[in-house]
């Protein structure tokens, strides 16, 4: 200690001749401008974290947490008291009337001068402690001590806090507790210092962590895809159950995690779909959209022709796909990929002359062939701009071109673009204006369908389609699902977790409007964190069991304007969330209020909160 106020010592004497004539003196205003060196010592630490994260994201292993800890109590505490300690020192024992560790006769005769009223620049810097100051029958001391020994502490305590949060953005913001914190400690330990050597010292210190937080910015956060990386769950190892062998709750479980249990036994038997391996873009569309082009037909016995697709630049499939053979209607040109409820395949419709996507619907009894096409029929109805189109409904038997399929085949709309999540995965998460428009366009879809008697089922990101014109489509109905069904399949967002399950549906009840407003609302958070609300699960029997027993939403986006609508839309209890129309409204006008078109492109990848 005695080197370390030897050395302040003197570089407090290098500094006060710039402040010789200036009230109270060169030492007090040099004793400021080393407290600006002590302020910027927690922004060292600050932007060493920036630094460090833009490399490793937002998890912190056990070691990362020591680091973090120990690095704020150092820079924010440890240091800063060591050096309040030291320069008190200097000037308690200038006061005292001895020599000072490297200080000069001269020095020590200039610090003894009298500036102004308040006397001598030793007595004034060195006598009296700090807890000695908060004396209630000296009004004016008690209240710059009030002041600058209570209020300029706090005041810092908040800028550090700032510059740990900016350090720890996108991420856990716990550990800027341990910033904050050791600051606020630090007027508590400094009790014995001498109160004005302290006070200056303080007014140095603000100014520094003001500065501090300018710099810390500069730094930046780290990257969304470092973090994404970071935040990945570790790829599982854990074989999954053997075929038949009983799935037990853990002891305490409630009935919900009983029912998920089930659920997820009776899906664990299920055989999925084979991954569809798609050919390369020879033939035109992007393979991405199309594995998602899910199914929700609309039979018409005796139907007239299709109207014709909304205007989009024809695709090379469109261009190639030539005449039918054979008298048939139809002509398949290559498999997209298997829906919720059957396979999808991409095809051309002589009829119309357009390309089409279809869906051979299995129907293994009568009941289910008539909910079908009594859905389908309902949904045919349906005009809404972010709807895809149902067109027809035949019998595979009854068209030569459909060989090989069985069954009813639901003719709709084909959309060329890309899935929600596959857009979220290659370009980044959606901005707040994107996002706004993406939920209001498909609450209108949805509620357009919930007027016409239809449930969706199965809302998720693999199930949103952004075309080329940056519009979102909302696919793949749940026809004639039973109610509580889960799409497990080969093509779905996540294989075999359903992350995007309303917690109702999980648990046995059956879907509702409300619930489709639930998977919807998880479907934009998504968007907004590249995270499923509940975290993304390794299999369907932990996926299953968190939704049902309403698990805690631990990612959604925390700087988003529409996080109190999420909250709202995400509740456990179906009554208890707004329903399609009134979020739509909501976010109607929150995007008048930001002054954009309700109905514009929809970006990712632009906007960094």
């Amino acid at each position: 200690m005695d080197a370390l106020t030897a050395l302040l010592a003197g570089v407090l004497n290098q500094l006060r001749p710039l402040f010789a004539d200036i009230c109270p003196g060169g030492w007090a205003w040099a004793t400021s401008m080393v407290g600006i060196g002590v302020g910027l010592l927690p922004t060292v630490g600050t932007m060493g974290v920036a630094i460090w994260r833009k490399r490793i994201g937002s998890r912190y292993r056990l070691l990362g947490r020591t680091g973090l800890v120990s690095v704020g109590v150092l820079t924010a505490g440890l240091l800063p008291l060591i050096a309040f300690i030291a320069i008190g020192n200097v000037f308690a024992t200038a006061a005292a009337g001895e020599r000072v560790p490297g200080l000069s006769r001269a020095a020590m005769r200039d610090m003894g001068s009298s500036v102004c009223l308040v006397g001598a620049q030793d007595d004034y810097l060195g006598r009296g402690t700090v807890a000695a100051a908060f004396d209630p029958m000296q009004p004016i001391r008690f209240g710059t001590a009030v002041l600058l020994l209570a209020a300029l502490p706090l005041f810092t305590a908040l800028l550090v806090a700032a510059q740990a949060r900016l350090a720890l953005r996108r991420g856990p913001s716990w550990p800027a507790r341990f910033f904050w914190l050791p600051v606020l400690a630090l007027a508590v330990f400094t009790a014995d210092a001498p109160a004005g050597a302290t006070q200056h010292l303080w007014l140095g210190v603000a100014a520094g962590a003001l500065l501090g937080i300018v710099l810390t910015a500069l730094v930046g956060a780290p990257s969304r895809e470092v973090v994404r990386r970071s935040l990945a769950p570790p790829p599982t190892s854990r074989a999954p159950a053997p075929v038949g062998q009983p799935i037990h709750t853990r002891p305490g479980a409630g009935g919900a995690a009983r029912i998920a249990d089930r659920l997820a036994e009776r899906f664990a038997r299920r055989v999925p779909e084979p991954v569809v391996e798609l050919p390369h873009r020879a033939a035109g569309a992007p393979p991405g959209s199309a594995a998602f082009l899910a199914a929700t037909p609309g039979p018409m016995p005796g139907a007239t022709p299709p109207p014709p697709l909304r205007a989009h630049p024809p695709t090379l499939v469109q261009r190639v796909a030539g005449a039918p053979v054979g008298g048939a209607r139809f002509r398949l040109i290559r498999r997209l990929g298997a829906g919720g409820f059957g396979r999808v395949w991409l095809a051309h419709d002589a009829r119309s002359g357009q390309t089409v996507a279809l869906k051979a619907a299995h129907a293994p009894d009568a009941d289910t062939e008539q909910r079908i096409r009594r859905e389908a029929a309902a949904l045919a109805l349906v005009r809404h701009p972010n709807c895809i189109r149902i067109f027809d409904l035949v019998h595979a038997s009854s068209d030569p071109g459909l060989d090989g399929l069985e069954g009813l085949v639901i003719v709709m709309e084909y959309v060329d673009g890309s899935s929600l999540s596959q857009l979220v995965h290659e370009r980044g998460v959606l901005d707040d204006v994107s996002a706004a428009r993406v939920w209001s366009g498909v609450a209108g879809a949805l509620h357009a369908a919930h007027q016409r008697g239809v449930l969706h089922r199965d809302v998720k990101p693999a199930n949103v389609i952004v075309d080329p014109d940056g519009r979102a489509h909302l696919i793949d109905f749940g026809i004639a699902r039973r109610s509580g069904d889960v799409t497990l399949t080969a093509t779905g967002f996540v294989l075999g977790t359903p992350d995007f399950l309303a917690p109702e549906v999980a648990g046995g009840g059956p879907a509702t409007p409300a619930s489709d407003s639930w998977q919807l609302a998880a479907t934009l958070s998504f968007a907004l964190t590249g995270h499923p609300p509940r975290g993304s699960h390794a299999d369907a029997v932990s996926g299953l069991r968190a939704a049902a027993s309403g698990a805690k939403l631990t990612h959604l986006p925390r700087r988003s304007a529409h996080l109190p609508l999420l909250k709202a839309a995400l509740r456990s209890e179906p009554s208890r969330r707004p329903d399609l129309p009134s979020a739509q409204r909501s976010l109607d006008e929150w995007l008048r209020r930001t002054g954009v078109p309700v109905h514009g492109p929809v970006t990712t990848g632009l906007i960094h909160r």
